[in-house]
């Protein structure tokens, strides 16, 4: 994937809240095990050989297992106790939920800001690690919410009913975000394009802040993360 492919994922990644991103992964994961479960209803498998069904049915009970572990982490995403989510899994300790599901949960914080993994000498494109629904999460949720209107009867009616419910993202928030992005893209020497893509989105909130709460000090912040983004730009344009 090229740079600027990759600078317009990330714009669109941070239109959208952390929670709002786990619960479109999740709904992403539940469509595809819906629609491989539906494809074994109808009996034509005369033909099919033996212990294919037995094999179909596994592959449907690791999709399972994989959508248990997107409730997981977007439990911990809204800020569900470990104490709650073991009691939900059937009642198991705190501990052992947080033993079974903990590194599935840093690895979805660690691709939210390092959603590419580096090229390398002989796969020079950057592999993605973050999902592909968290990555282009617009696309993503306009044919989640096509599948829903068309697959789910309570939801027929609605325009949209995967990505309307989704909560919102604050300026709070997609400071954080960016705050986040900037903090790792610096500790791991990342290359200038992209951190000056970030600070070129932190500029905008700051000037965004400057005026809807009327405070002078952030567009003056904002006007000195530019100038830091420009110089990161022009330090691109050199390499």
């Amino acid at each position: 994937m090229s740079d600027d492919a990759n600078l317009g994922t990330t714009a669109d990644r941070y239109a959208y809240s952390r929670r709002a991103l786990s619960r479109l992964v999740l709904s992403f994961e539940q469509r595809d095990l819906a629609t491989r479960a539906a494809a074994g209803v109808p009996t034509d498998d005369a033909y099919a050989s033996p212990g294919e069904l037995v094999e179909e049915a596994q592959t449907l009970v690791e999709l399972a297992q994989g959508v248990l572990r997107w409730a997981v982490i977007h439990e911990r995403q809204k800020g569900t106790s470990w104490e709650e989510i073991g009691e939900r899994l059937g009642g198991i300790t705190r501990q052992s939920a947080h033993e079974r599901y903990k590194q599935a949960v840093e690895d979805w914080q660690l691709a939210l800001v390092q959603p590419y993994e580096p090229g390398t000498a002989t796969s020079p494109f950057p592999a993605p690690v973050l999902h592909e629904a968290a990555l282009e999460p617009t696309a993503t949720g306009a044919r989640l919410d096509e599948w829903a209107r068309t697959h789910v009867p309570s939801a027929r009616n609605q325009e949209h009913p995967v990505t309307g419910p989704l909560p919102p993202l604050t300026t709070v928030e997609e400071m954080n975000q960016v705050l986040a992005a900037i903090q790792h893209l610096t500790s791991h020497d990342a290359d200038a394009a992209e951190r000056a893509a970030v600070y070129e989105r932190k500029a905008s909130l700051l000037e965004r802040i400057a005026v809807e709460d009327d405070r002078p000090e952030a567009a003056e912040q904002a006007a000195d993360v530019r100038a830091r983004a420009a110089r990161l730009r022009a330090q691109a344009d050199t390499n």
